[in-house]
């Protein structure tokens, strides 16, 4: 995956955060590629295919009290416990950034798959060889810790 592809995921991420739910969240560290292996997750996963131009996913993932207070954010309404509500949102926000990421790279034709979301503990998704995964450590201070993963490859 080209390294160009993951600064239209940092400013998605961040624009659609802070214009859908009044929070700005911030990089926390390095940026982690994940060749092969298993990669843990929080207990809120969210997950959304890439097909057309370009084969792949964008993954993210957050503690359950986080997502509960992004999507209460994004809603309007305190999410109290997990819920349709909670999942819906979730994905939606998920299809928002991908949606506005994918437009910045630009002569790319990509597609977006709808988004499914997983909620449970000991989370883990597996990396492929040969399709790495960029994990991409964030923060809402006001919140806690998300990543954003991505796995991209021109078809």
């Amino acid at each position: 995956m080209k390294i160009e592809y993951v600064n239209p995921f940092v400013e998605a991420t961040v624009h659609t955060f802070k214009s859908m739910c009044g929070v700005e969240p911030v990089r926390d560290g390095k940026l982690e590629l994940k060749e092969a292996g298993f990669i843990g997750a929080y207990d809120l996963l969210g997950v959304l295919g890439l097909s057309g131009g370009v084969r792949g996913a964008i993954l993210m993932t957050m503690d359950l009290e986080v997502g509960k207070k992004v999507v209460g954010a994004f809603l309007m309404e305190a999410i109290p416990e997990a819920n349709a509500d909670l999942m819906d949102g979730y994905g939606e926000i998920l299809n928002i950034i991908a949606g506005a990421a994918a437009a910045k790279l630009e002569g790319m034709r990509i597609n977006l798959a709808l988004p499914t979301v997983v909620l449970g503990k000991n989370q883990q998704m597996h990396a492929k060889i040969g399709n790495p995964w960029v994990i991409i450590p964030m923060k809402f201070p006001e919140w806690g810790k998300f990543n954003i993963e991505i796995s991209m490859e021109e078809a």
